[in-house]
């Protein structure tokens, strides 16, 4: 069997947006990823639902995995002819143990390459403001691990007197004893110190103190692990440039998928907004029936169209039919959405009807616009879409034939985590892409959701979390991806 090739990888210090082109493509294309607790589980979601996921789970105290079983499962994983992905918060050469693994997969014959990533040290000094060096006060800087300090790694004596910016990673445990040896070996105590947690990330904060009382006020403000510490007149540089987005500190959480909800997460990203999308929904293929209908699409004088995955999955039954857009010659085609208009447009076919606003109130009163009594509508949809249409069309007295193309089932995948955070207040905002996201993440989390900010994409959506007897903060005024996300930005920013 071809031996597999192994991949280091550095995901950067937190922020989604650092990671590198390079890394987030081996992500995507991994047989298997072995991942860390901080900075690199948030990427699994990039991976493809083939992807073997270990989690290495390293973090002060529990070590889910030794170094000796996670060079083992890198070694065994590739002899089987994998892609393996060795994914690690920040540089896998910076304190991050890369050199042991590739001195491991050397010796074992296993080829392997390896990604740099943005390191912590500089990275969430960055996102406080603070530059590592500065022509006034720092020409150099020092990097450190904090982890282990009484064991004669350290040298304070010589440390104390360095000139420039000394930064410590994984070092609150020990702030204590570091603060006090360098001040021992001649460090001035009143030496500005800045200790910064969970940097780049949503839940990023800091507190700025002199070296003497430094490790006091980091306890007494609970500034724990992750953190980065820096030491230097540089701390007296700060400047917060990230007053100038609006959103920075807020964690949002997308309750839908595709592009839509990828239009949102750009938008609510640029105002400094750390964003998870998640899915409550799995969609299920179903387009046995459709298939059949498509084969006497002649006897149809409109299709009508309320989603992206109605349209993908009634074109996909029209390929397993050997039927291409000629099929479709002499019938309207109605669209609710620019997505879902954009979907059927890509195909080479015009849309003849969208209803001015994107839901289906607007729609039942465009179809009174253009219907006939002698029209046959075929409406392929999820067998959760809304009725609203049907009866109007029987109301008109108009045929309808509704056909499950797909079917929406609960998503409990990466749900645990959000599950956490959710419990810990560490999401701000839940939006709803729809009823169907709605009532699924209120069966997934429970009344812990209703901590969290719940806007909705439109009316419907609206009144789901309404009927769960949770508080709507806001809806989106045009039902879009974009609209949603201008709705979160105005009202936090009033906040």
């Amino acid at each position: 069997m071809k031996i597999g090739r192994v991949y280091i990888t550095g995901a950067g210090p937190g922020d989604e947006k650092l990671i590198s082109v390079r890394a987030l493509e081996l992500v995507k294309q991994a047989d298997v990823i072995v991942y860390d607790r901080l900075g690199a589980e948030k990427f699994l979601k990039y991976s493809n639902k083939e992807c073997e996921k270990i989690n290495a789970g390293k973090q002060p105290q529990n070590h889910r995995l030794n170094q000796s079983q996670i060079n083992e499962i890198l070694i065994q994983k590739a002899k089987e002819g994998k892609s393996v992905v060795r994914l690690k918060g920040g540089d896998p050469f910076v304190f991050g143990r890369g050199g042991e693994e590739c001195e491991a997969l050397k010796k074992a014959g296993i080829p392997f390459e390896v990604v740099p990533g943005i390191s912590s040290f500089y990275s969430v000094c960055a996102y406080a403001g603070i530059p590592v060096t500065h022509r006034e006060c720092a020409s150099s800087f020092h990097v450190f691990t904090g982890h282990r300090v009484d064991n004669g790694e350290l040298d304070y004596s010589s440390i104390a007197h360095m000139e420039g910016t000394l930064v410590f990673l994984m070092s609150m445990k020990n702030l204590h004893i570091i603060s006090e040896k360098l001040i021992q070996q001649g460090k001035d105590e009143n030496t500005p110190v800045c200790a910064i947690q969970w940097g780049t990330t949503s839940k990023q904060r800091s507190i700025t103190a002199n070296l003497k009382e430094i490790a006091q006020k980091a306890e007494q403000q609970n500034i724990g692990h992750p953190s980065v510490v820096i030491i230097g007149d540089v701390v007296n540089q700060k400047m917060d440039w990230q007053k100038y987005r609006p959103l920075f500190g807020k964690h949002i959480v997308l309750a839908g998928s595709g592009e839509t909800a990828c239009e949102a997460k750009a938008l609510l990203q640029q105002q400094g907004a750390e964003v998870t999308i998640y899915s409550g929904i799995e969609i299920i293929e179903n387009i046995e029936e459709l298939s059949k209908e498509i084969q006497n699409l002649k006897q149809y004088t409109w299709i009508f169209f309320t989603s992206v995955n109605s349209v993908e999955y009634f074109f996909k039954a029209m390929k397993k039919q050997k039927k291409d857009i000629r099929a479709l010659q002499g019938i309207g085609i109605f669209c609710i959405g620019e997505k879902t208009k954009q979907a059927v447009e890509k195909r080479g076919i015009f849309v003849d009807r969208v209803p001015q606003q994107y839901n289906s109130e607007s729609a039942v009163k465009d179809m009174e616009q253009f219907l006939k009594k002698e029209d046959k509508i075929l409406f392929p949809a999820s067998e959760l879409a809304s009725t609203v249409l049907e009866k109007k069309a029987k109301e008109l007295g108009v045929t309808m034939v509704r056909v499950t193309a797909y079917q929406n089932q609960i998503n409990t995948n990466g749900i645990q985590k959000i599950k956490s955070d959710v419990k810990k207040g560490n999401i701000d905002v839940i939006a709803f892409f729809s009823s169907s996201q709605a009532k699924n993440l209120f069966l997934l989390l429970g009344e812990d959701i209703k901590k969290c900010q719940l806007f909705a994409i439109g009316e419907q959506t609206q009144q789901s979390i309404l009927h769960m007897e949770a508080e709507v903060k806001a809806t989106a005024e045009i039902s879009t991806g974009k609209g949603l996300a201008e709705k979160i930005i105005k009202v936090l920013k009033n906040v």
